[in-house]
């Protein structure tokens, strides 16, 4: 009988590559509207609030652990550009939906891709150095 595990009981690793998965899934959404714009907009809104607890409970795990800090800022980090992502996305959603254009609109659309990558990009580095962080791949001294 197979066992389902809430997101919670999800492996920390499991987890951080679910984020890239999540964040790339989210990216595809938009590139490919096939649903109409509308309905592609609520289903982003949808995929990003998953993407803004991912990213939350990455960070919260991941702080609690003896991983190097560098990580630590990396999830930090990427969390925080997730909960600026959702902010800027509402203000979106709300400019299009009224369609106001202009250059603001232009600006927080450019900011909102430019954040979407920052986040998968900021997710894979993070979640690569924790699983070799936890695997011990890490090699411990300098070679100059």
């Amino acid at each position: 009988m197979l066992r389902h595990r809430a997101p919670s009981k999800m492996k920390t690793w499991a987890m951080m590559y679910a984020t890239i998965w999540v964040a790339f899934f989210e990216i595809l959404i938009v590139l490919f509207p096939v649903i109409g714009a509308f309905p592609t907009y609520d289903l982003h809104l949808v995929v990003g609030s998953i993407l803004l607890v991912l990213a939350y409970l990455v960070y919260t795990r991941v702080r609690t652990t003896a991983c190097p800090d560098r990580i630590k800022r990396i999830t930090k980090a990427t969390f925080g550009f997730a909960v600026f992502q959702a902010f800027l996305g509402v203000a979106l959603y709300v400019a299009v939906s009224m369609n106001v254009g202009g250059f603001a609109v232009d600006l927080f659309d450019f900011l909102h891709v430019a954040i979407a990558l920052t986040i998968i990009t900021q997710a894979s580095s993070s979640a690569t150095a924790f699983d070799m962080w936890e695997e011990k791949e890490f090699v411990s001294g300098h070679t100059s």
